[in-house]
């Protein structure tokens, strides 16, 4: 059936169009008919002259008209004959063979052979033209209308010729395909997962700016940028872990208090999850320490660091005695002050490994001073360069991301010159810090000649870092941008939706057919719709050096395949430094001491989530740790006391320090008290509270019963039928430790219960595996 079907569709559908095709055809046939009838003759007409055409058209009527004569005519007809304005009678027999009436015969029949081929030309000529113009009008008509947006096409030559005919084609091209002029100060990106040619294109970016001398910042993440462009001759280099990093000097780089202040908000950022009173307390402490060592002569960044690190609380507060700083180190606030320095110390640990900086014998340098070269006349530019790599990112990270701000800073700084140029190319941008200032310094940096290009893997990074409203607002400052692979379906959407959509009025065809050929016919029709240039399909399958480029202004969306750009190595990657040697152990210990108590609310958090939810979490592996700088410290074993012996308040125990010599054995092994809680650390069971607990035993209990109390008047008592719930336990049975457990696993309000859960997650930060299995499963 369905065979029949289409057999029936197809038979009329051809059918329809060869009898609309056979209609055409017979009307331009009819035209072209008659317009060669009148053509022939007309053609005929103006090459011949009149005597001519009548002489030797009668010349031609007698050659097969003669032979007839004599059965016609007793005597012979005489034939007018008309020669330069007189009039000759001749017969037929003297006309045929007259030579002028011969010759006048063979100019009509060349001539009118002549005027048939010029004819049929035309007409063939016009003939084509008809088909031709009905052909396009049929293609016009089947034809998609773009009215309005983007459109999207592979022909780089097409844009080339564009721009060059607009004038506006810049010197900076990437494989034939020139920039707009003048739109690298409109800031560029480079988008793309990596291998995908993001490198590539940089690489290319970077020899001509090479070639033109123009100053360039790189931020270099992974160092592979630096090993194809360094030049040690006029090139700076910014990495404490590399020899070949200038003696950068803090105290030139900031002049005044907003100038430590701009570093300390990019040293110490502010996460998007955070209570921003600790970062901008610690960003406070930084500010007035490093702004008072200014003004001493003996100022380094050992001494910075033991300013803010290593002093006890006191000293510190008397050395921020009079600065805004003064209020966070009053002692009535020590805890909290406290809680600000472990955040200081988490950012600015980064700053010791400027320590022995200025043993590299070179002079001081300030990236403010520098960037003021710009101004000076020369041929070329040396470049700065701001590296890492993968191992030493996340450590450089803070001092990274101070650097790249300042540099954006100080181009404002150095007077509007929209004709000169100082290029940003920063690679990984997701990667460091938030830079408070980028999106401002991004749309200023025109008027100071100040090139932007980013790049980074993908838009959901950039997100993390600077928040979504934060970074569309950067986005909306980048006009040139290179869109290369993104294999993620939301990633390859965004992408598609910034390539943006063009406006088109989209044909439909429509055929109708019926038994009675009245009814056979077609409709054609157009609906203006909006329509996506590429799927994201597209984007996702985008080869390895292919992208998509959009340009500003009113240019088409390129497809671009680039070349691979091969480049020798001029430089080495990374040169270590012996960084070992110049570092201040005091300090180290003070931060491995911080980056220790640091830990402890991560595993509360953990441990909390595991209560709340119910499952147990994965447990720790016991790891030996390594005798580096960033060890953290291990805790302290705590003297245990014997059963009938009081503690003082004051005694080791109530501070939480004592030494392993005093460990007491406990069922089979080392028993040690951890925040008033005794833990055996072979088993991790968890033995009881210790003598010198704030609260008895019978205190805590009833505690315990109230509360279960309330549970009940609130909740009906929802354990009453378990077997356990009216169990009671005393405080030294065994089954105490599980009951109070087994309550925090149950309990819905557990946030009633502070004192019981602080003891818990302290204590289970120090547990073995076996330990971590009582405290979250305490029923297995």
């Amino acid at each position: 059936m369905s065979s029949t079907k289409h057999i029936t569709q197809g038979g009329q559908v051809f059918s329809y169009m060869l009898g609309m095709f056979m209609q055409v055809n017979k009307r331009i046939s009819f035209w072209l008919v008659n317009f060669y009838l009148i053509l022939l003759p007309l053609i005929f007409y103006l090459k011949v002259p009149l005597q001519e055409i009548k002489n030797g058209g009668l010349y031609w009527w007698l050659y097969f008209t003669s032979a007839g004569e004599k059965a016609l005519y007793r005597v012979p007809p005489l034939y007018d004959v008309h020669f330069d304005g007189q009039l000759f009678r001749f017969t037929s027999a003297n006309i045929l063979k007259d030579p002028y009436m011969m010759y006048a015969g063979d100019i009509f029949l060349q001539e009118l052979w002549l005027s048939f081929v010029w004819a049929s030309v035309f007409v063939g000529i016009l003939a084509f033209v008809i088909y031709r113009f009905l052909h396009r009008l049929g293609q016009r008509q089947a034809k998609d209308d773009v009215i309005g947006g983007r459109t999207l096409t592979e022909d780089i030559k097409l844009v080339r010729n564009m721009l060059h005919a607009r004038r506006e084609a810049s010197p900076i091209t990437f494989d034939g395909l020139p920039l707009k002029l003048n739109s690298e100060v409109q800031n560029m990106l480079m988008h793309g997962t990596p291998g995908s040619g993001k490198s590539n294109a940089m690489n290319k970016l970077l020899i001509q700016l090479r070639q033109r001398g123009d100053m360039v910042i790189v931020f270099d993440k992974g160092c592979s940028l630096v090993k194809k462009h360094y030049n040690e001759n006029i090139d700076k280099l910014l990495n404490p872990l590399d020899e070949r990093c200038e003696n950068w000097d803090l105290w030139r780089e900031c002049l005044t208090t907003p100038d430590f202040d701009s570093m300390a908000n990019t040293l110490i950022p502010q996460s998007t999850s955070e209570d921003p009173f600790w970062t901008g307390s610690a960003r406070t402490i930084f500010t007035a320490v490093s702004a008072k060592l200014g003004s001493d002569d003996k100022r380094s960044y050992n001494k910075l660091l033991r300013t803010l690190l290593a002093i006890d609380l006191k000293t510190l507060r008397a050395y921020v005695a009079g600065t805004e700083a003064s209020n966070l180190m009053e002692e009535k606030v020590e805890k909290t002050a406290i809680s600000i320095r472990g955040v200081l110390t988490n950012y600015v640990k980064a700053l010791r490994y400027l320590q022995g900086i200025e043993r590299n014998g070179k002079e001081p340098f300030a990236i403010r001073e520098w960037m003021k070269t710009v101004n000076e006349k020369k041929a070329r530019h040396g470049w700065l360069w701001i590296t890492s790599n993968a191992r030493q990112h996340e450590s450089l990270k803070p001092l990274i991301s101070m650097w790249l701000a300042q540099a954006a800073n100080c181009l404002l700084e150095m007077g509007e010159n929209p004709e000169r140029r100082v290029w940003f190319i920063y690679d990984e941008l997701a990667s460091l810090h938030k830079l408070p200032e980028l999106p401002q310094v991004l749309s200023e940096a025109r008027k100071f000649g100040g090139c932007f290009t980013l790049g980074f893997q993908n838009k959901p990074q950039l997100d993390y870092t600077y928040g979504r409203d934060y970074a569309d607002a950067m986005m909306d400052l980048l006009n040139t941008r290179f869109f290369f692979r993104s294999p993620d379906e939301n990633v390859a959407k965004w992408v598609r939706d910034q390539l943006g959509q063009e406006r088109i009025k989209r044909f439909s065809e429509q055929y109708s057919y019926g038994k009675e050929t009245v009814r056979d016919g077609v409709s054609f029709n157009k609906q203006q719709e909006d329509s996506d240039l590429v799927n994201y399909s597209d984007v996702q399958s985008l080869p390895d050096l292919t992208c998509y480029i959009t340009l500003p202004g009113q240019y088409p969306v390129v497809k671009h395949a680039m070349r691979y750009e091969k480049i020798k190595p001029v430089a080495a990657e990374f040169t270590a430094r012996a960084i070992n040697d110049s570092l201040d152990q005091e300090i180290e210990a003070e931060i491995n001491e911080r980056l220790k108590m640091g830990a402890i609310p991560d595993g509360v958090n953990q441990v909390i989530d595991s209560l709340i939810s119910g499952h147990p979490i994965e447990l720790p592996v016991e790891t030996t740790p390594n005798n580096t700088v960033t060890d953290v410290a291990q805790p302290q074993p705590i003297v245990q006391p014997t059963p009938n012996s009081t503690t003082p308040k004051n005694s080791q125990i109530a501070t939480g320090t004592a030494s392993s010599e005093n460990l007491t054995e406990s069922q089979g092994g080392r028993e040690v008290v951890v925040d008033n809680l005794r833990v055996n650390t072979d088993t991790g069971e968890v033995l009881g509270a210790t003598t010198g607990h704030e609260e008895n035993p019978q205190d805590l209990y009833d505690s315990y019963t109230r509360m279960r109390q309330e549970e009940k008047e609130i909740l009906g008592d929802p354990h009453a039928n378990h077997s356990s719930s009216s169990q009671e336990f005393e405080h030294d049975d065994p089954n105490w430790e599980k009951w109070w457990c087994w309550r925090l696993h149950r309990l819905p309000i557990m946030r009633q219960i502070i004192i019981p859960m602080k003891t818990i997650i302290i204590s289970s930060a120090t547990l073995k595996p076996a330990g971590w299995a009582k405290v979250l499963n305490p029923w297995d």
